[in-house]
């Protein structure tokens, strides 16, 4: 009967494939409302991703453009995705100009992105600077620091944008006294980068800012599937928002098993290796000693997709549901569910918007920084039938991105 259900489902998928290009269903529309919308809809008044202050394209005061340093961690599409709306907001407010982006939205590395737009005209207003733009865990954090020094000594970067708590955090260590972005925190008051969300405690620094974003998310998961002991593996708690996952446990009853390894910032395959079979052995361990129900895949841990499926075959043999912190490409490639509490689009706009003002004058730290986003469905159809999980119709109507291998 089981079987039958999830045969059902499939075929609704793909029904539901056709009306979601006919009506525009999906994050935002008024077709298919239904009670997981409901409780994934949230108050994002906040992120209305408008300043008081202006914005508009200017040049500098001395007739040239300004210059954007940017520092991120390393080749993550995550990021990468949020950097590319970020672009297409300031195309669409007229700061840059390009006919189109060499990557789509889901396959971008924003090191040699930002490489390609500071070979390019971009327009008057703005350019992106080769020699400033760096990933932390190839380049070195000294290196880096010395190269973002002898920039701002020559007074030729204007911005410094920075993807990512460990970029936020080093390059406020620095003190350039020079006005700096933090994007892509997940949660930048944590980690110390700043004061609070309605003050980053320093004029020269801005950090967008969600604070119940994974409490949320967490809940939903709860809710979806009422587990017992779900099972994290993390870096760092602050970037991987352990604490308010701790806290959504507390209040719900249930136990967050959890193993800390460290990151792995090593481009040799022999220590890439290593590191993939040592997580897949802690993966078997939270199967089968620690005996978990679940597992949230913590940002940062698995870096490279072609290990996705192989690594998670351990769940799926326990019938054990893999939910997603941060990444479409995880379902995408075979994990269970995100709820994702990042709209990139929306917050792309909020980022630029509060680039334009910078540009115009406005000090970091006077910007509003809390956006809190509409937050989305994913779901992988093929995953929950491997699990025993079968969707309703209303979460499917829910969803934003449906994936499986026959609609491929």
């Amino acid at each position: 009967m089981k079987q039958r259900k999830l045969f059902l489902v499939k075929i609704l998928m793909f029904v539901l494939v056709g009306l979601v290009a006919v009506s525009g269903c999906g994050n935002g529309s008024e077709f298919g409302k239904s009670e997981t919308q409901q409780q994934l809809a949230v108050d994002a008044s906040a992120g209305a991703g408008i300043h008081r202050f202006p914005s508009s394209p200017v040049k500098k005061p001395d007739g040239e453009k300004f210059r954007i340093a940017y520092v991120d961690i390393d080749p993550y599409p995550v990021t990468g995705s949020m950097l590319y709306y970020v672009l297409e907001s300031l195309k669409q407010d007229g700061w840059v100009k390009y006919d189109s982006l060499p990557v789509t939205s889901d396959n971008v590395d924003a090191k040699v992105l930002v490489d390609w737009l500071s070979q390019r005209d971009l327009g008057p207003y703005i350019e992106f600077v080769s020699s400033a733009n760096y990933y932390l865990a190839y380049d070195g954090e000294e290196a880096t620091g010395k190269s973002l020094k002898e920039h701002t000594a020559k007074k030729d970067i204007d911005l410094v944008f920075t993807m990512g708590t460990w970029p936020g955090r080093f390059v406020k260590s620095l003190d350039l006294g020079l006005p700096m972005l933090v994007y892509g925190s997940i949660d930048p008051i944590g980690a110390g980068i700043v004061k609070s969300a309605s003050d980053s405690g320093d004029k020269n620094i801005w950090a967008q800012v969600d604070p119940s974003a994974f409490t949320r998310q967490l809940q939903f998961y709860y809710n979806t599937i009422h587990f017992k002991n779900i099972g994290m593996v993390y870096n760092d708690e602050i970037i991987d928002s352990i604490p308010d996952y701790q806290k959504t446990a507390e209040a719900a009853g249930f136990k967050i098993t959890k193993v800390k390894v460290p990151k792995l910032v090593s481009k040799d395959p022999e220590d890439e290796n290593r590191y993939y079979a040592s997580l897949k052995e802690i993966y078997t361990r939270l199967v089968q000693e620690e005996k978990i129900d679940a597992y949230l895949i913590n940002t940062d841990i698995i870096t490279n997709d072609l290990r996705i499926k192989d690594l998670f075959q351990i769940f799926y043999q326990a019938k054990i549901p893999v939910f997603v912190q941060i990444g479409d490409n995880f379902v995408q490639n075979g994990a269970f569910m995100l709820v994702s509490p990042r709209d990139y689009k929306g917050m792309g706009a909020f980022a630029s918007n509060t680039i334009g003002a910078i540009f115009n004058g406005a000090k970091p730290g006077d910007l509003p920084q809390e956006y809190v986003s509409s937050p989305y469905l994913s779901l992988n159809l093929d995953v929950s039938e491997k699990i025993g999980f079968t969707p309703s119709f209303e979460m499917l109507l829910s969803c934003e991105h449906i994936y499986s291998n026959q609609n491929q």
